[in-house]
């Protein structure tokens, strides 16, 4: 609805000092008021006279003084006086003005509160004829009303109140965001000069100025040579402060403002307020080369037409932001659409049936997005340099920029773009991309109304002398962007969630697959499992083999992680050459993989193990080596009302005999499930009470300086007569046999105490935080959060000192019981952290509605960042992922100073890993203070 902007810097030498002046200026409480009229404030209680202008001698017959203390009855007719009660009262039946006789002559009398008092306000009728009738502006109105454009809509509002008013000329003011104002209609005697399209310093009209015409819709300067009434007293009796005058018909104003008028060669002015949603854009200014009156009932008239022509306004405009918007939408969709179909998305923003350049209209454009920068239309040659995008971000510290004057508002970022003076700037993401447009210089001419040198005033604060046309041109500045950035913002708030889907495609596409054998991880597997399980139950034969690799350990810790991965590649190359073709064989983790064998018994189950022993025995060769390795592997078939997890336990379990009856000797290196099956309850409800669960600690660093930031406490079992059981053996066995509970509170427990002893010793920083991961099983009790809180106050310890770690696959199901948990785990204080991010179900669905603080990423990603560009792709993914959702992130398994290198890079904030530390008894810990520097492994 605004027309173009000239920018703040346009504005004339001394103008912010001249609005500094007005702003001192008190035109609300002027002390007097124009001379043709009276204003008298009343007690509200008595209805004595308290105050009265010295006009009231000439207008009224009596003088100010006089009037002091009687009561407004003495001036008023009985009748008259019985209104001005009512109406005092607020009876909504009796609305301004009262017409009243005084000394033979008719008076509009108006009333109104006004600082604890009534003002009175008398001005005289004017004659019969003198203003239009209701009819002529309720026709105005609807004559406006067909007024099909803003443009047309201006240029008849002028129009009809030349002719209604009678004044010499009409103009039709606009307000720019900056404060100054443009003539944008006019209607005028001909041989007056015209104004149309010349524009006025905001100091015309100040903002207190503007203020006021909020509240008071219209307002009447009569004469600018009939000078002012003083009110008598000068101050408000019940306030002792000057009144308040800003609602009065008759206010007086200030004298500057009556030099200017003159100055224009205006006799008298008569001006209505243009409101839209609550702001002043804009004045419709009626002006007379001789003194001039309107009624107080037609200024009611005008202001409801100056209502209408508002409405009609705010309509327009809003109707033509919302045919912008639609089309800026239908180019931003079209812009998606094309995008979404390609896998370099800042090269299909730039190069497609529509581009960012139709989005936003600017000479060039540039798109960083995943760290890759294209560019489009006319740039900068700086823009084609590989360091630019790191340049531009450090210059404008990731903030939005929006400007038409670059080297006046950014001078540094000038620097970097020569030749660009309008720059847009919008940032998608706290992983540094950005959008930016630029345009050149324009050299435009803005028409003032009036010299605004000081050659054209007597002083810096005195009105102009003359109102002639002067021509001011601009340089250093591009066509404005006119609010079009708020669509560079629409698009990045697009492409964030367009983002934000590509990582969740991402990673639930790697969610399915193991990253490196490219096999079926667990969800994929359970999925399958547990249909397989429903056909079983129909009568179809099921086998479930579980296979460890022998001498895996031995790989890894003297080749190398890297032959480790070759071998885990080549023995899934050799299961699936020996399965098959509607097997499903999966890794579920580290070297475990898993054949899904339907329409299989156990006979022929067992077959299928054989050959896949024999295949993993043949001889590997690794960097030139031989390896020998072997396979363990356990076969299970569906019991009677078994479930997937079931099924997956106890072909674990019969691997675990198939191992130890190879070592002894006594078997092959495949077995069945034993009857009865492996019963761990006993020895391990031993185990607890013997003490033979211990915690070890695993060092958590800060990606930026390196400082110990934490540590995640790990269980051990080491059980006499059998070594050390690991994890995925007996933790599942403790879920299964209800024992998960007491062993996850003991681990709580006893991590809490080191936690404690560290703290009151001294050798950990304040933010130190220990982490403790919680089964499943333990997240659908209600009585955990209690246990918790229990345990923090036991030994002492803030709650922020905690993070319990919750597996991905844990959050599948927004389960009512879980979030409840968690949230009142939230409640407590206590962080949460999600284990094991992107290996798990991956829905981004749980972060909705779980107070998760913290994500982990799985070590396969990591370890696999400097060889994969799709691993790095996914970490730097999760890491985005974290921040936008206000999460700090953890990268699991860091074994080499490049990847740690990278890491910060990527902006992730912790690492855990082998080169920062293997898990350690707390005893271990002598050196918890430090910083761990590069090349150094903790305990």
């Amino acid at each position: 609805m605004r027309p173009t902007t000239p920018p703040q810097s346009d504005l004339p030498a001394g103008e912010r000092e001249r609005l500094e002046e007005c702003s001192r200026e008190p035109i609300r409480t002027p002390g007097s008021i124009q001379p043709h009229g009276v204003l008298l404030t009343v007690d509200p209680d008595g209805a004595e006279i308290l105050q009265a202008s010295s006009s009231s001698a000439e207008v009224l017959g009596v003088e100010a003084a006089a009037l002091i203390g009687r009561p407004l009855a003495d001036l008023l007719e009985p009748e008259a006086h019985q209104r001005f009660e009512s109406l005092r009262d607020g009876d909504r039946a009796i609305a301004n003005p009262l017409t009243v006789q005084m000394h033979g002559r008719p008076f509009d009398v108006i009333v109104h509160p006004v600082d604890g008092t009534v003002a009175v306000e008398f001005e005289p009728v004017l004659p019969l004829g003198a203003d239009p009738s209701t009819a002529a502006i309720y026709g105005a109105i609807q004559r406006l009303s067909a007024a099909d454009s803003i443009d047309r809509l201006r240029e008849e509002t002028a129009r009809e109140l030349r002719m209604l008013t009678g004044f010499d000329r009409v103009m039709v003011y606009a307000f720019h965001p900056d404060g100054h104002g443009e003539v944008v209609a006019e209607e005028r005697a001909e041989e007056m000069e015209p104004y149309l399209g010349l524009h006025f310093p905001a100091s015309d009209i100040p903002a207190q100025a503007r203020q006021l015409y909020l509240g008071k819709l219209s307002r009447v300067i009569v004469s600018t040579d009939s000078g002012t009434a003083e009110l008598v007293p000068e101050v408000n009796p019940r306030t002792g402060q000057p009144l308040d005058l800003g609602l009065a018909e008759l206010r007086s104003v200030s004298r500057h403002h009556l030099q200017f008028m003159r100055n224009m060669g205006q006799g008298a002015t008569f001006s209505l307020s243009l409101i839209v949603a609550g702001e002043l854009v804009g004045m419709v200014t009626c002006a007379h080369r001789t003194p001039k009156r309107i009624g107080y009932a037609a200024r009611q008239g005008y202001e409801i037409l100056a209502g209408q022509v508002s409405l009609q306004l705010g309509a327009m405009a809003e109707i033509g932001r919302l045919g912008r918007r639609d089309a800026a939408r239908s180019v931003r969709a079209r812009l998606l659409e094309h995008a979404g179909r390609r896998d370099d998305l800042a090269q299909a923003l730039t190069d497609g049936p529509a581009t960012v350049l139709d989005v936003l209209p600017a000479d060039g454009a540039t798109v960083c997005v995943d760290g890759r920068c294209v560019s489009v239309g006319d740039v900068p040659v700086a823009v084609t340099r590989s360091n630019f995008a790191r340049r531009l971000r450090a210059l404008t510290a990731g903030r939005p920029i929006v400007t038409a004057q670059l080297v006046t508002d950014l001078p540094e970022v000038a620097d970097l773009l020569p030749g660009v003076a309008g720059l847009v700037v919008t940032p998608l993401s706290s992983g540094g991309d950005f959008l930016a447009w630029y345009r050149p210089e324009v050299v435009r001419t803005v028409n003032w109304l009036g010299d605004q040198t000081p050659a054209n005033r007597l002083t810096p604060f005195s009105p102009r002398n003359s109102f002639s046309q002067w021509t001011q041109s601009v340089t250093g500045q591009s066509l404005p962007w006119d609010g079009r950035e708020r669509d560079a913002e629409e698009l990045a708030r697009d492409l964030e969630g367009s983002l934000l889907r590509r990582a969740e495609t991402k990673l639930a596409e790697l969610a399915l697959r193991d990253a490196l054998t490219g096999l079926p991880n667990r969800r994929l597997l359970m999925d399958r499992l547990d249909q397989a399980i429903k056909r079983h139950h129909r009568g179809q034969p099921l086998a479930l083999l579980f296979i460890d690799l022998d001498g895996f350990k031995q790989v890894n810790d003297t080749l190398g992680h890297d032959a480790g991965d070759t071998l885990l590649v080549t023995t899934a190359e050799r299961i699936l050459g020996q399965t098959r073709a509607q097997d499903t064989v999966a890794r579920i983790g580290g070297d475990e993989f898993v054949v899904l064998c339907e329409n299989a018994g156990s006979a022929e189950a067992e077959l299928i193990a054989d050959r896949i022993a024999a295949s993993i025995g043949t001889e590997i060769q690794l960097d030139g080596r031989t390896v020998d390795v072997g396979a363990s592997i356990g076969i299970a078939t569906p019991r009677a009302g078994g479930g997937a997890h079931d099924l997956l336990r106890e072909a674990d379990a019969a691997m675990y005999a198939a191992k130890q009856r190879a070592r002894d000797g006594s078997g092959p290196a495949s077995a069945l499930l034993p009857e009865p099956r492996i019963d761990l309850e006993q020895p391990m409800r031993l185990g607890l009470e013997r003490g033979e669960f211990v915690v070890h600690y695993q060092p958590i660093h800060r990606v930026a300086d390196a400082s110990l930031a934490g540590v995640e406490a790990l269980v051990r079992w080491d059980r006499p007569g059998h070594g050390r059981i690991p994890p995925n053996r007996f933790i599942p066995a403790a879920e299964a046999n209800g024992l998960i509970e007491p062993l996850g509170l003991r681990v709580l427990d006893d991590a809490l105490r080191q936690a404690a002893v560290w703290i009151a010793e001294g050798r950990v920083r304040e933010d130190f935080t220990v982490s403790v991961n919680v089964s499943p099983v333990q997240l659908q009790s209600s009585l955990l959060p209690d246990s918790v809180s229990g345990l923090l106050a036991k030994h002492r310890l803030e709650p922020r000192r905690l993070l319990l770690e919750m597996t991905e696959s844990s959050m599948i199901a927004e389960s009512t019981a879980l979030a409840e948990t968690v949230r009142l785990l939230h409640e407590i204080g206590v962080g949460i952290c999600i284990d094991d991010f992107g290996t798990g179900y991956s829905s981004l669905s749980y972060l909705r509605y779980l107070p998760a603080s913290q994500l982990k990423i799985v070590p396969q990603f990591v370890a696999g960042m400097l060889q994969s560009s799709r691993d790095e792709a996914l970490v730097a993914a999760t890491v985005n992922l974290a921040h936008r959702f206000g999460m700090t992130c953890v990268a699991e398994g860091v074994e080499e100073q490049a990847v740690l290198e990278r890491l910060r890079i990527l902006g992730c904030d912790f690492a855990q890993g082998f080169l920062m530390g293997r898990p350690a008894a707390g005893a271990q810990y002598t050196d918890l203070g430090t910083t761990f520097r590069p090349g150094e492994r903790m305990p």
